[in-house]
């Protein structure tokens, strides 16, 4: 009789530690068992503007539809929201000198479903870009004139034409027939700085000259077609087309 009651006290005992260890495995097993949420779509622009305000999106399926919590991380700008599935997020403002480079930056969003121990994440780029830069860039490149007006009326003028992302120099010649012969009149070679005027695109826009050494720019418009610039100064009248050299 005292085997068996020793026997089953001793089970009673094995019962109750049993119970305990489920009881207290519990939160441990339902980590072991869950599991992570599952990134669908990561939704951000390729490239904007500085200074846009744009929005970034993620997609999130959790198995077991657990709470979610969301942390973005950016590596310059502002976010509006650092929260939830959408947030919204403004590009680094314009600089003073609006023909900069384009500068890259990271994009990351980390999902946890509040039980899981592991962390979801989702990386990505986004390529911020001044308009202006991108423009002169296009337009820059050497020039040779191929027609000059004046009012209307044609002149014989030949002439170069050089662009940087910032500056320009011309040389510009005026002909006349004296007699049977072709001559030069005048000569001229003119450089100094530009910059486009909002609005602005690749194939048209406003362009301000300004001389180096001088104090009073002037202003022309431009169409652009990838092969051909037409400059049109509406002060004096004169129009300029010149073909891009290769």
């Amino acid at each position: 009789m005292k085997v068996f009651s020793r026997c089953g006290q001793l089970t009673t005992y094995v019962v109750a530690l049993s119970l305990l260890v489920i009881g207290s495995g519990c939160g441990e097993y339902r980590k072991l068992t869950n599991d992570p949420p599952k990134i669908n779509s990561f939704t951000v622009p390729n490239e904007v503007q500085y200074g846009d305000t744009v929005e970034f999106r993620v997609r999130v399926f959790d198995p077991e539809d657990d709470t979610l919590t969301y942390e973005w991380e950016v590596s310059g700008g502002t976010l509006i929201l650092e929260t939830g599935p959408e947030v919204q997020w403004t590009a680094p403002p314009l600089p003073i000198d609006p023909v900069v480079p384009p500068t890259g930056i990271s994009v990351k969003v980390y999902v946890r479903d509040g039980i899981s121990e592991e962390n979801v994440s989702k990386s990505a780029s986004v390529l911020v870009f001044s308009k202006a830069y991108r423009v002169v860039q296009t337009l820059s490149g050497a020039y040779e004139l191929t027609r000059y007006e004046v009012r209307g009326e044609r002149l014989e003028v030949t002439g170069t034409l050089r662009l940087t992302t910032t500056t320009f120099s011309q040389q510009q010649a005026e002909q006349e027939v004296i007699g049977e012969i072709l001559e030069t009149i005048s000569d001229d070679f003119l450089s100094g700085a530009y910059e486009l005027i909002a609005p602005f695109d690749e194939r048209k826009g406003t362009i301000q000259w300004t001389p180096d050494g001088g104090s009073n720019p002037s202003l022309s418009t431009y169409t652009w077609d990838g092969k051909h610039l037409s400059l049109f100064w509406p002060r004096t009248g004169v129009s300029a087309v010149y073909q891009r050299q290769h």
